[in-house]
């Protein structure tokens, strides 16, 4: 059962990229338009980008939903468990076009400036989630008792339920991305703006295969160490999510701001968004970092609270490899700012060069001399080589000759 969730939760992500990079695309070209006034090309951008993400997951799931037997069959599911596997994941197949539009939705809101929307109703979503699960799991208040199953089907109805509120309430409150009366043509898709759309956001969506495939990598290498070492280094990442988590929701907001400027032609303002939000990033990460440094091992606890090896291989894994996260703050901040202007090969390419050309090398060569501290070593290592990379591109590179992205919607696109 718990090889089926996993499986499900993997090939989600997987899929996910796709969406997010078009979410990531059409919140630019929101972002431009708003700062140029043209509030018609948000309209057109909104019902294109739905309208493609609905279409690509509904496909995705028609395609999950027929292949799934011969997914269970291929993990070597046990007979008496092979029911439920496929019961699960086709839930995942039929949560997949609610999820992705959900999240675009989300996307698209906070390009036009709107934070706490989106709060509210991702807020709606796990709430529904945690309260529907496990009364569905364990058959509690009068509702069937479905097993592991039950989680799939009260995410599913969450989630429905979050995105019917969202696009009821976006209709309600005259939000940007709401469509009305005519402009409801807009979600048959522009094929020139589909294929604008597409081009900026693959560079994305290939992104989270590099990292992800990077971080397979390391993973098997840390396997390799054994049981103990492995646990720890899931503990540690737990905390890692945590530090990182304030410079992601920066660098979102980073490039709204950005994309809304370059729009209205401020660049001095992108300039200034640019140096006040990587040092406020800056900022508070390494806060976060030296509060983790602070605290010992009590946060570790939260994860590991049988104590003993683990607990102190996990406070060894962040005494090396936890302070590199601050360095990646300012490389999202950098990266934000960048695809503000549509540039998204070079993040891209930089995250490649520096995931596969420095962090996995570092964590393979220098084993022989460091043993498994060599992977600890090669977080902050590839980090730092990430900031200086970003740094570089956005002084001297040529992302700042970028058009506006609906103005040359043929034009292929070149940083």
């Amino acid at each position: 059962a718990l090889t089926a969730v996993a499986t499900a939760n993997v090939i989600m992500f997987m899929v996910m990229g796709t969406a997010m990079g078009i979410g990531t695309a059409a919140a630019v070209a929101i972002g431009q338009s708003l700062g140029a006034g043209d509030t018609h090309a948000v309209k057109r951008v909104v019902g294109s980008a739905i309208a493609f993400v609905l279409g690509f997951a509904v496909l995705v799931a028609g395609i999950g939903w027929l292949i799934t037997p011969g997914v269970v069959q291929a993990m070597g599911t046990p007979a008496e468990a092979s029911g439920f596997a496929i019961t699960h994941l086709r839930l995942t197949c039929l949560a997949m076009p609610g999820v992705f539009t959900f999240l675009v939705m989300m996307m698209l809101l906070r390009a036009t400036g709107d934070a706490k929307t989106p709060f509210r109703f991702t807020l709606l979503w796990i709430g529904l989630t945690l309260l529907l699960g496990p009364l569905l799991l364990t058959g509690a208040a009068g509702l069937p008792k479905l097993g592991m199953a039950g989680l799939g089907l009260g995410g599913l109805i969450a989630n429905g339920t979050a995105l019917l509120g969202l696009v009821a309430y976006s209709h309600a409150r005259q939000l940007p991305i709401a469509l009305h009366g005519e402009d409801l043509r807009h979600l048959r898709p522009d094929p020139v703006l589909v294929r604008l759309l597409v081009r900026r956001g693959l560079p994305l969506a290939l992104e989270s295969v590099v990292v992800q495939g990077a971080y397979f990598v390391l993973l098997s290498t840390v396997n390799t160490f054994g049981a103990a070492t492995a646990a720890a280094y899931a503990g540690a990442a737990q905390l890692w999510g945590y530090v990182q988590m304030p410079s992601n929701s920066l660098a979102a907001a980073m490039s709204s701001m950005a994309a809304m400027n370059i729009g209205a032609g401020r660049w001095d303002r992108v300039g200034q968004i640019a140096r006040r939000g990587c040092a406020l990033s800056f900022a508070i990460s390494a806060t976060a970092t030296l509060g983790m440094y602070a605290l010992g091992e009590w946060p570790l606890r939260l994860f590991i609270p049988q104590g003993g090896e683990v607990l102190d291989k996990a406070w060894q894994i962040n005494l090396i490899a936890l302070w590199g996260w601050i360095a990646l703050s300012a490389t999202m901040g950098l990266f934000a700012i960048m695809r503000a202007n549509g540039a998204m090969l070079a993040p891209m390419l930089i995250f490649a060069a520096t995931m596969w050309g420095c962090r996995v090398p570092v964590a393979l060569a220098l084993q022989p001399w460091l043993g498994e501290a060599a992977i600890w070593w090669s977080f902050p290592v590839g980090s730092i080589a990430s900031a200086l990379a970003a740094l570089a591109w956005y002084r001297w590179g040529g992302w700042r000759k970028q058009p506006l992205m609906l103005d040359t919607a043929e034009a292929p696109f070149d940083e």
